[in-house]
């Protein structure tokens, strides 16, 4: 047995017992501390006195789900620098190498314990989130290994990523070697849930093949058969770091499949919105405060077109759920042109006099600072309508935007409803609950009463909001086919 002392105490290890495979900032070792307690003692390396700074972080704090951290630093004697933790049961990937997979119910309690985990310490990107760092100790799951883990406001040490990067399990950033957020913990964590519930990673092969996979080739995700499991693991597994859930959003989506008791279903238009989801591929946040008004458009054309996508899968599932129940309805798209920042066609469908359309044309990439007053970042948007062409002719309006709503990063997709103020004078050309102008929409997201303001509250429409949305686009639909499609007597939408 050899014997260390560090800041906090007198440490044994055996240096003859290795726990696991040396990791890329030092090996383990079975220990104890100076009153028999079994303990792991981790030696590290020259290149690992970040995990010291962390492991100070971490010291000696009542965490539910993180491993805890009882000594570090350097031993007084060797000068070399250990790190003593609380010794585990057994690591998740254990229970993979033995089970195989598991069931949906054990996978979500694990992601439940390791988000609650990250949501303990939200200063730290751990950056090597995997289960084999995910260890079973004192009845719980918790993170341990936070070797190559970073403070949120630090930069990133690009030799650190290349070095110690788990292929099956690092992010797109990593492997383009650009900085890193907590959006790579949550990228790590669909790896690892898609690893639960399928017995594997979602990518395999060659190192050069998984980092292809990871940057180029979309999960396959349907070899999760649950669709509101696939339906979460799809929204981590995005390739653009802004577009994924924050950890808080991961955590509400896992406790709504927990507590669900499986009960009466839907109408179907649920599982459209599991379908919309499934798809998505953008959610943003604005980049660095200094970045050239070039880079930053040609960013917004990326989140646009993938932006795009989500709602476009959205209404074509709407779409489709009304010609099944009615084979009449005509569905058309109109082509994009071939010269522009237009990616999507405008969809419309008809049915008898009734013809609901989305003009995804008009705002195809709205350019940076469009949204000045408001102080929202808005990457794209569609008009959406319903014509009624029998009875009392009348036309229903609304803005889809995809934004922050100018307050936290997260950029969701929104319907948003404008009402003309009774209270002013001017009268625009602009169909009630709708605007086709960039500053009217600005002004009327602006505080203070305008000319044009919100005639309900802004309503969340993609992943698992999209099936609301496609309900009152139904109902709306519905009515403009006989004629009882009208102006409201009330705001529309609340």
């Amino acid at each position: 047995m050899n014997t260390i002392q560090l800041p906090h105490g007198i440490w044994q290890y055996d240096p003859t017992k290795l726990l696991g495979k040396p990791g890329g900032f030092g090996a383990v070792y079975e220990g104890t501390s100076n009153q028999g307690e079994p303990v792991a003692i981790k030696l590290i390396s020259v290149d690992g006195h970040r995990e010291i700074d962390v492991a100070d972080d971490l010291l000696n704090k009542d965490f539910a789900h993180v491993i805890p951290v009882y000594d570090a630093g350097q031993d007084t004697g060797s000068g070399t620098n250990f790190l003593v933790m609380a010794r585990a049961e057994k690591s998740l990937q254990d229970v993979i190498n033995y089970q195989g997979k598991l069931d949906e119910n054990d996978t979500v309690s694990i992601l439940l314990q390791i988000v609650d985990g990250l949501l303990e310490v939200p200063n730290l990107v751990h950056r090597d989130l995997k289960p084999a760092n995910i260890l079973f100790h004192s009845g719980s799951w918790k993170i341990a290994d936070f070797g190559i883990a970073k403070f949120v406001e630090e930069s990133t040490s690009l030799q650190t990523l290349k070095d110690c990067l788990t292929p099956p399990y690092g992010a797109p950033e990593q492997w383009n070697l650009e900085k890193t957020t907590n959006a790579v913990d949550i990228y790590a964590l669909g790896c690892i849930a898609f690893t639960l519930i399928t017995g594997g990673p979602p990518f395999s092969g060659s190192i050069e093949e998984v980092k292809n996979q990871h940057l180029q080739q979309k999960p396959p995700i349907e070899r999760i058969s649950n669709p509101r499991i696939q339906t979460i693991a799809s929204m981590m597994l995005r390739k653009k770091p802004e577009t994924r859930p924050s950890t808080e959003r991961v955590k509400e989506l896992l406790l709504a499949f927990q507590k669900d008791t499986g009960g009466s279903q839907s109408s179907g238009l649920a599982a459209i919105a599991v379908a919309g989801a499934r798809i998505a591929e953008q959610q943003s946040q604005e980049e660095a405060r200094k970045q050239a008004e070039k880079d930053a458009q040609e960013r917004r054309q990326g989140l646009a077109q993938e932006a795009q996508g989500i709602l476009a899968q959205i209404i074509e599932d709407l779409f489709c759920k009304i010609q099944t129940q009615a084979p009449l309805a005509i569905i058309t798209t109109l082509t994009k042109p071939p010269h522009s920042f237009q990616f999507f066609p405008n969809h419309s469908i008809k049915l008898g006099n009734a013809e609901m359309q989305f003009d995804f044309n008009k705002f195809a990439v709205i350019p940076v600072g469009s949204f000045r007053s408001s102080r929202w970042e808005v990457i794209t948007g569609v008009i959406a309508s319903i014509e009624q062409k029998a009875g009392k002719p009348y036309k229903w309006g609304a803005n889809l935007w995809y934004t922050n709503r100018g307050e936290g990063t997260e950029l969701r997709w929104w319907e948003i409803c404008y009402m003309h103020n009774p209270l002013m004078r001017t009268h625009p050309e602009i169909e009630p609950y709708s605007v086709s102008e960039l500053g009217i929409a600005d002004r009327a997201a602006s505080p203070g009463i305008m000319e044009v303001q919100f005639g309900a509250r802004p309503k969340l429409i993609d992943d698992e909001c999209s099936a609301g949305f496609q309900e009152r686009w139904l109902d709306l639909f519905a009515k403009a086919t006989t004629g009882q499609l009208s102006h409201p007597g009330r705001l529309p939408l609340d």
